[in-house]
């Protein structure tokens, strides 16, 4: 029987936006259910019972069409979006390019959806759904007033979301990665605090932000209680680790775009333990960036991060990868003699 890298190898002559249109489609018909519970990886993350904390990056369902179809791949909660106030054809294509050598995916999207009416929509509908669900949002490309947009989002998205995230670190958007800089991230904050109505509410930051101003924003989070942790990271837009290994459509590596997948993994882990550290393990991390193991997984955890995402790993290895990171991911704690994943954050523990 074909597994699915051979399979995915079969149909790689569709362009990767394509296949993600049929991905979706399949999700939609419910099909695919794995629903199998590990109660060492049970977690309590911002008041928030999760059944393991292996979630879906936003990105994926950027218009919470399969809300059901994906937790029926095993997920702990689903991160919907990249929304932002009004629809938007993002950029020109072909703007996603496969690089499966190094099982990397460079992508230029530019936060491309329906906008927050049909979202809001379908986030309504789901509320039936038991599991825990984040939303994603963002500034339209043209907006003159980023910070209306945020606004705007987070009252509409706030009473039908289990978290929020502000995207301030898309390398795809314009302009959006100055947001994280030292007076617009302290004019941004302090404005969405005057919303009386708060849910969890996360940053996502670049893992190309200067050490400067991760410190900076790492002290903000420490210090205003509106914000409850950050997700590191986003796609990056350096190119180094592409090099490292031959690559048969090596013209792919100048494509403008960010870079996600397994050229990503060490990069994250190195901020998601610096982070940990200058904010003494007292914010949520939710850690995202080359996880496609439970190896991946469990080194993420390690460092400090409560909870996970994932969204490349499925575009190589198919919708078994989340059982199969999770079942991993489980019986190295046994191994490590290790009760609950709770008892795994930030603890430093090798691995092997």
């Amino acid at each position: 029987m074909m597994n699915f890298k051979s399979f995915s190898k079969f149909i790689d002559f569709l362009p990767p936006e394509f296949l993600h249109s049929l991905f979706i489609g399949f999700l939609k018909t419910q099909f695919y259910k794995k629903n199998d519970s590990f109660e060492n990886l049970k977690i309590k993350v911002f008041g928030n019972e999760f059944k393991n904390p292996l979630g879906l990056a936003a990105g994926f369902d950027k218009n919470a069409e399969v809300i059901q179809g994906a937790l029926n791949l095993g997920f702990g909660f689903l991160e919907l979006g990249t929304v932002t106030p009004m629809p938007q054809y993002g950029n020109q294509k072909p703007r996603v390019f496969k690089i499966p050598e190094v099982e990397a995916v460079i992508q230029r999207l530019g936060f491309n959806n329906r906008g927050v009416e049909e979202f809001l929509d379908k986030l309504k509908k789901a509320q039936k759904i038991k599991s825990i669900l984040g939303v994603n949002i963002g500034k339209n490309k043209n907006s003159k007033d980023f910070i209306s947009d945020y606004h705007l989002l987070y009252q509409k998205l706030e009473a039908y979301s289990d978290y929020i995230t502000i995207n301030i670190s898309s390398p795809n958007t314009p302009g959006l990665r100055d947001i994280q800089e030292k007076g617009n991230i302290e004019k941004l904050v302090s404005s969405l605090s005057t919303i009386k109505k708060k849910k969890p509410t996360f940053l996502k930051l670049s893992p190309d932000l200067s050490r400067k101003n991760l410190e900076n924003i790492c002290r903000l989070v420490l210090k205003n209680k509106f914000l409850n942790g950050l997700i590191l990271t986003n796609t990056t837009i350096e190119r180094d680790e592409l090099y490292k290994k031959p690559v048969k459509n090596s013209w792919k590596l100048k494509e403008e775009g960010g870079l996600s997948g397994t050229p990503l993994r060490e990069k994250t882990n190195k901020i998601i333990r610096s982070v940990y550290e200058l904010t003494y393990g007292k914010i949520t991390i939710i850690g995202v960036g080359g996880i496609s193991t439970g190896r991946d997984a469990f080194e993420k955890i390690s460092m400090g991060a409560s909870l996970l995402q994932i969204y490349t790993s499925l575009i190589y290895h198919g919708p078994n990868v989340v059982m199969s990171i999770l079942s991993d991911l489980s019986c190295s704690l046994k191994r490590k003699g290790i009760k609950n994943i709770t008892d795994l954050v930030g603890k430093n523990i090798n691995y092997d």
